[in-house]
């Protein structure tokens, strides 16, 4: 009987929820779970829900909860590893994953879903056996195929990725990602992927496949010199990306301003104690520079690289309770004189150990967390942060170029860019004038210009013995996930700059807001 009413109220909750009807949903979910605490579907979907209404703490209960039970599905274990993702529980995923190998999975379709949820918490080495073994059981699935190409992009294998896009956009022309991905790799001959860009984007219906394709047009475009269509594609795809997008530019600022009333006092040694990791926050604007600081300082031997991790906004998120898509919110900056930083402190530490590899220095390269520079410093006071800026033009039309997931909602307006631009560096004035000993600055132009004495400046302000090898960046096998993992396989280049002067009239506004 208390299975047959279980199974009721939650196909009730589904109904609830294909209607729309969130709260009759929440009750019939919670009905479920008073006669069965253990009902995994609906602590999933109840945890779900709670993070859709921006509750943290209950949502993460739930998850955890529901890692204690018994896991009879492969469709469910995906659902929970989701969940685990979307609260940045990055260990537990590892461990889910570690128990269930890809020989253990049914389809092609999940082994892809987890390669992608291994990926998103930066477990690259782990995704790569999850997306091969995907390719393997079906060497006709374009998902697959695409996911596997995603991938061996992050290692610099670039020729393999290019195979396996091209064998995923022969049997599905229409793979608007597949589009975008190949432009990226830089191929020879883009005048003959022109044509079949162009028409796939005649039929994408949806805006995200039509920003998709018009990056690929766009990029494509660019390589080959014609700047002027390069454009006109380049604007369409940022206006279909912008429009699915909700970007409050008022909000944003709001944050900015009230992040720049943090004291001094307020910066009191009561985070972790925990010695035996040092944390290397790489920040900047995206696009400034900052995977190429981190490929240096992550040359060190005493060094790990981990790139972008969202460990410190998940554990702001335990700290206050509030679950936000933003590395920080109002509510989070508000709460701050009563949030625990040493459990901050200790709780990032924490996830953060596996991506150290046994070494006793890490970078941590999400470039928003200039945001979280007061969070940080009190709750990891032994923590170091090299802050990375870049001409402002170059870096707006980076941003431009650059089709992003959810990050950076400004940057696909010239307007919306500038103000941006102002008001982080307006943020990172106040936070050198609390912190003048523990910001390193760094330019990008420096950094090209002389890497020898960017490597020297920055194992001194960390306090590491200099490696003049730690330029060599080509070296590097570690994989790189971010807008910049196909050009840093280059090395350090010096051809980056002023590529704006290819776009100077469409640019105007960038160029008039930064002269």
């Amino acid at each position: 009987m208390t299975a047959s009413r279980a199974r009721r109220n939650f196909q009730r909750a589904e109904t609830y929820l294909s209607a729309g009807h969130v709260d009759a949903a929440t009750g019939a979910l919670q009905a479920v779970l008073a006669e069965m605490p253990g009902h995994v579907p609906a602590l999933l979907k109840l945890s779900a829900l709670h993070l859709m209404a921006g509750a943290c703490t209950p949502a993460n209960q739930l998850t955890l909860h529901a890692t204690r039970q018994t896991i009879d599905s492969p469709g469910l274990a995906l659902q929970l590893i989701g969940q685990l993702v979307a609260l940045g529980q990055s260990t537990l995923v590892l461990d889910i994953c570690s128990q269930l190998p890809p020989p253990m999975w049914d389809s092609p379709q999940n082994l892809a879903a987890v390669a992608q949820q291994l990926s998103r918490v930066g477990a690259h080495r782990m995704a790569r056996a999850y997306a091969r073994a995907a390719v393997d059981k079906d060497p006709r699935h374009p998902p697959s195929l695409y996911m596997a190409a995603h991938i061996e992009v992050f290692f610099g294998e670039v020729d393999a990725a290019a195979d396996l896009l091209e064998r995923a956009l022969h049997l599905y022309p229409d793979l608007s990602d597949a589009h975008w991905l190949l432009s990226r790799l830089r191929r020879p001959d883009p005048a003959a992927r022109i044509d079949r860009i162009e028409r796939a984007l005649a039929r994408a219906a949806q805006t995200e496949d039509q920003a998709f394709i018009a990056y690929a047009l766009h990029n494509e475009l660019h390589d080959l010199g014609d700047f002027k269509r390069a454009f006109v594609a380049l604007e369409r795809a940022c206006r279909a990306k912008r429009a699915g997008l909700d970007y409050d530019a008022g909000a944003t600022r709001n944050v900015f301003t009230r992040l720049q009333q943090w004291s001094a006092a307020e910066l009191s040694a009561d985070g972790s104690e925990d010695r035996q990791l040092t944390p290397i926050f790489i920040v900047g604007l995206h696009r400034s520079g900052t995977t190429l600081v981190e490929r240096i300082i992550g040359g060190h031997s005493q060094v790990s690289a981990a790139g972008e991790t969202y460990e410190l906004p998940t554990q702001l998120r335990l700290a206050s309770g509030r679950y936000s898509s933003s590395v920080v919110d109002e509510h989070m900056v508000a709460a701050r004189q009563s949030l625990n930083y040493r459990h901050i402190g200790d709780g990032y530490l924490a996830g953060m150990r596996w991506r150290a590899r046994e070494r006793p220095w890490v970078t941590d390269k999400l470039p928003s967390n200039f945001f979280n520079i007061g969070f940080i410093a009190r709750a990891l006071p032994h923590a170091r942060f090299i802050h990375v800026s870049r001409d402002p033009i170059d870096t707006g039309l980076s941003s431009l170029r650059t089709l992003f997931s959810t990050a950076c909602p400004y940057s696909y307006d010239q307007q919306e860019f500038v103000s941006y631009h102002g008001w982080q560096r307006e943020l990172m004035a106040h936070w050198r004038a609390l912190l003048p000993e523990r910001i390193l600055e760094l330019t990008y132009e420096d950094v090209v210009a002389n890497p020898l004495s960017a490597a020297q400046r920055m194992s001194d302000f960390c306090g590491l013995p200099f490696e003049p090898g730690m330029i060599d960046i080509e070296r590097s096998s570690d994989p790189v996930a971010t807008a910049s993992s196909v050009l840093v396989r280059d090395g350090i280049r010096r051809d980056r700059g002023r590529l704006w002067q290819s776009y100077a009239e469409q640019l105007k506004p960038l160029i008039d807001a930064f002269a």
